[in-house]
């Protein structure tokens, strides 16, 4: 009872040195006020409280009382001991116990203010919140040291202090390092010279030792993730699956779990899976990870999209088309309008996959799709209009898809000549190879005058460059791809034999 005793006589303390029960009554009246209009003026505001139009010193520090009950409550409110059941919202509830500890001490609750900040050491220590716990160990240090003198306990604080500050640096450090590696991403549009991936290796080096000296959800999550994404843009998935799984073991022990760091590690294993070509065994991951995140948010919109990848490959064209149909009437889609667009396309190909039979009718029953129309479509693309080495190759691969479904050669020959000029002017670099690629079989196809044995020979070269370079997946890429464009060719190709036989 010691500590709650204290709590009372310092909240009484602190009571007496306030004024604001003199206020109490006009905030109330405030704080209606403003939820009966969240839209109402200062002006109108203090007519209504004080009969005046101009604003009065008094109204002015009723507002100021007003923002500072509405911080407490809403830090009250958020700052309960629950939250230490989370792995995000703990540092709140501990700045709260810091908060009391300072207070205890400054008015002279000195016992149990240490008392508190024992407890407060105890779980930041848990959480490993560096910066908590250094600020608690401050003053456990000076108490320890000089108020109530114990050599042995100042002895391990003054070793708490150098373990925790060797790891808020490394935290630092992390940071550092992420911040720089994802500017350099963006910087070079998701390409780098061999000398950066050299300082990048040397960076991820570093990571590690911190990941290695300081073993948090934090350090290992961070760490995990630049591992990853170094082997993935080298391109070689065994060791990113190698470090993601074993990764996620060791995240897996902490008895907090950072249901982050699992969903991000979870998804790096789906990740590689799906460039290993182990389409089950990615599909059994996305589900996971889709499953941890809330529908609608970003994190889900992100999975679902590579997920709709990995049933591509895979050839699950009814689920396929079942999470398409999810993630479209989803309202919240709209908020994040990148997602929008790559959608808007993902369901202009849904609609060619129908064409195409890949849909079951059934499936196409319970879970109807707007109709569509390739002009209106084509004309709602504003912002990939503008995108010349992006998304725009694949709207216009769309268009000569739908054209070829309709044997219209004609229209199929007019825009081969517009992609003829597009690929010299736009897909000239290292980083469209694919999408330059693409385009240069769809001449061929052209040139063979659509003759599908024709053009798998004049295309086998390119088919095969095409199957053994890398997907681009990462939606930060201008050249991210909604449907893989070797799986689009062997759609090409199927749709040239179908023709074909029609034709004789």
């Amino acid at each position: 009872m010691d500590t709650i005793s204290a709590l009372i006589k310092l909240k009484n303390d602190i009571d007496k040195r306030r004024s604001d029960y003199m206020y109490s009554k006009k905030l109330d009246e405030f704080e209606a006020l403003i939820n009966e209009n969240l839209q109402i003026t200062d002006q109108e505001a203090c007519f209504q409280l004080y009969g005046k139009k101009n604003l009065t010193n008094a109204y002015k520090s009723l507002k100021f009382r007003m923002e500072e009950r509405l911080l407490n409550e809403i830090v009250e409110k958020c700052a309960i001991e629950e939250d230490l059941k989370t792995s995000v919202m703990p540092t709140i509830q501990l700045e709260k116990l810091v908060i009391v500890s300072t207070l205890f001490m400054k008015y002279f609750y000195r016992k149990e203010g240490i008392m508190l900040f024992e407890k407060t050491l105890k779980l930041s220590k848990r959480y490993n919140e560096p910066i908590l716990i250094l600020k608690t160990l401050t003053s456990i240090l000076n108490h320890y040291s000089f108020v109530e003198p114990n050599n042995k306990l100042m002895k391990k604080t003054e070793e708490d202090i150098e373990y925790y500050t060797g790891m808020l640096l490394g935290e630092f450090k992390l940071r550092t390092v992420y911040a720089k590696i994802s500017n350099m991403y963006v910087m070079n549009k998701g390409k780098f010279s061999k000398l950066q991936m050299d300082e990048i290796h040397q960076m991820i080096l570093q990571v590690d030792e911190i990941k290695n000296k300081y073993k948090t959800n934090f350090t290992i999550t961070q760490a995990l993730d630049l591992s990853f994404f170094y082997y993935q843009t080298i391109g070689d998935y065994f060791k990113g699956l190698e470090v993601a799984t074993k990764g996620l073991a060791e995240i897996e022990k902490f008895e907090v779990k950072d249901l982050f760091g699992i969903y991000q590690t979870k998804k790096n294993i789906a990740i590689c899976h799906f460039f290993l070509k182990n389409y089950n065994e990615s599909s059994k991951w996305f589900q996971e990870t889709i499953g941890m995140v809330t529908v609608g948010s970003r994190n889900w919109i992100n999975t679902t999209g590579l997920y709709f990848l990995n049933l591509i490959q895979a050839n699950q064209y009814n689920e396929l088309y079942i999470l398409s149909c999810n993630v479209i009437s989803n309202k919240n889609l709209v908020k994040f309008p990148i997602y929008v667009e790559q959608w808007m396309i993902r369901e202009a190909y849904l609609h060619f996959l129908v064409r195409m039979g890949k849909i079951d009718d059934d499936v196409i029953k319970l879970n109807p799709i707007r109709s569509f129309s390739v002009n209106k479509f084509l004309n709602s693309m504003t912002f990939h209009a503008k995108d010349k080495t992006g998304q725009n190759i694949t709207i216009q691969v769309l268009q000569i898809l739908f054209y070829l479904l309709d044997s219209k050669y004609n229209k199929i020959i007019d825009r081969i000549d517009t992609l003829t000029q597009y690929t010299y002017r736009y897909l000239n670099k290292d980083d469209t190879f694919r999408s330059n690629n693409f385009i240069k079989m769809l001449l061929l196809m052209v040139k063979a005058d659509f003759h599908p044995v024709r053009t798998a020979n004049y295309t086998a070269s390119l088919s095969k460059q095409l199957s053994n370079s890398k997907v681009v997946i990462d939606e930060r890429s201008a050249q991210v791809e909604i449907i893989p464009y070797d799986r689009l060719w062997e759609m090409t190709m199927e749709l040239l034999h179908n023709l074909h036989k029609k034709d004789k």
